[in-house]
């Protein structure tokens, strides 16, 4: 969301936006609305109907301001983005609201996504607010082209409004490898969180038995995991946590600002991506991969195959190794075994992924799908000099 409102204005579209994210400094056009403090109400709410979803009263302020906002200024459209589904709720309700057009971006599908609760009564409330936010959206936008795909052959009378923008890069973020630090071990850090089903936990156990084994690759590596690890993940591995803490293979860093975590990303050996989940489904692409490219180490890759995940890997010309649900405990061994001989040197990512996955051309193609968009509501040809646009961003 930081490339589509840094660069719209590029292309026409001036971008006001309603966020709970506090902002490092002032930013024009930029409005924080914080999370009400959590009470029994946000409890009951989380606990029976959105497991997933934090503050999701958050709704409320958020909805009043942006009223206000679209009160005071003419908008031309309306953007909200999840995974959180209640900035949904507020694109739908400022859609009934004002009739402006909405543009649902779902950087996470809610129906049939496996880190979802997809059954019993949140299942039906994804499904239910799902169906709504289709019908009403003027326009859809998907993650990834097998999300796309699903959409299309579950939903064939949304298919003419489905577009995909891929997360990306910011080019002007200084993001790449700095030297490595001297230490008697190889990093490979991950960042982000662990939660439900996707877990590092078939990663660590390889390591595990590199260790029983007395294999020299178990001394000659440090899993550093930086992030929220659900507790769930720890209390149904307790053991293979400890022993490896105890050994000097892992290390467990609580979240931390994304300044430092980027130094730190900077100076690993190799990066390790979790795409993984119960139901050995690849059709996500975290947001954290294009940095990970960006620095051009070595990436180990926790997905299916054929995971869009894969294919940005292939396409990037980095060095890489994927793991599968699929795989034996012995194939899984063998390719972490090939993966910690591949050099750290960086390398140079190909021009494909350098263009397809840039923000700037992100906002361009974004741009372009509101002009079209836009253009068919009011019935007329495009004019040949486009005024600027005003769109509200609700993240």
């Amino acid at each position: 969301m930081w490339r589509f409102y840094k660069y719209l204005q590029e292309f026409g579209y001036q971008t006001h936006v309603v966020t709970a994210a506090l902002p490092d400094r002032d930013y024009e056009r930029v409005t924080f609305v914080p999370s009400p403090p959590r009470r029994m109400a946000e409890e009951v709410l989380r606990k029976l109907f959105f497991p997933l979803d934090e503050d999701v009263l958050w709704t409320i302020p958020a909805l009043r301001v942006a009223q206000r906002m679209m009160a005071e200024t003419r908008m031309d459209a309306v953007l909200s983005t999840i995974p959180y589904i209640h900035d949904h709720l507020v694109g739908l309700a400022l859609k009934h609201r004002f009739g402006a057009p909405w543009i649902a971006d779902y950087r996470d599908p809610l129906v049939n996504n496996p880190l979802r609760t997809n059954h019993g009564l949140p299942g039906m409330v994804d499904k239910f607010c799902d169906a709504r936010f289709f019908a009403a959206a003027d326009l859809l936008i998907a993650v990834t082209d097998l999300i796309q795909k699903e959409w299309n052959e579950r939903r064939p009378d949304v298919a003419s409004k489905t577009a995909v923008i891929w997360n990306g890069y910011d080019p002007e973020e200084p993001i790449g490898p700095r030297t490595i630090p001297a230490r008697p071990y190889r990093l490979i850090s991950h960042f982000g969180n662990f939660y439900g089903s996707r877990t590092p936990v078939p990663l660590l156990s390889s390591l595990l038995r590199f260790a029983q084994q007395g294999m020299p690759e178990a001394k000659a590596v440090r899993i550093r995991l930086v992030g929220h690890l659900d507790p769930r993940i720890l209390t149904a591995n307790g053991e293979l946590f400890e022993e490896l803490i105890a050994l000097g293979r892992l290390e467990l860093v609580p979240p931390i600002p994304r300044p430092r975590a980027l130094e730190m990303m900077m100076e690993s050996d190799a990066l390790l991506l979790a795409d993984n989940n119960e139901a050995g489904v690849g059709y996500t692409v975290p947001a954290k991969l294009f940095e990970y490219l960006r620095i051009g180490r070595p990436v180990l890759a926790l997905t299916e195959p054929g995971s869009p995940v894969e294919r940005i890997l292939k396409m990037s010309g980095i060095r890489f190794c994927t793991l599968s649900k699929q795989m034996t405990p012995d194939d899984f061994d063998s390719r972490v075994r090939d993966f910690l001989q591949l050099p750290a040197d960086p390398v140079l990512l190909s021009p494909q992924f350098l263009r397809e996955f840039n923000g700037r051309e992100q906002a361009r193609k974004l741009a372009g799908l509101i002009d079209r968009m836009l253009d068919a509501r009011a019935g007329v040809r495009p004019p040949a000099e486009e005024p600027e646009r005003e769109l509200v961003e609700v993240e």
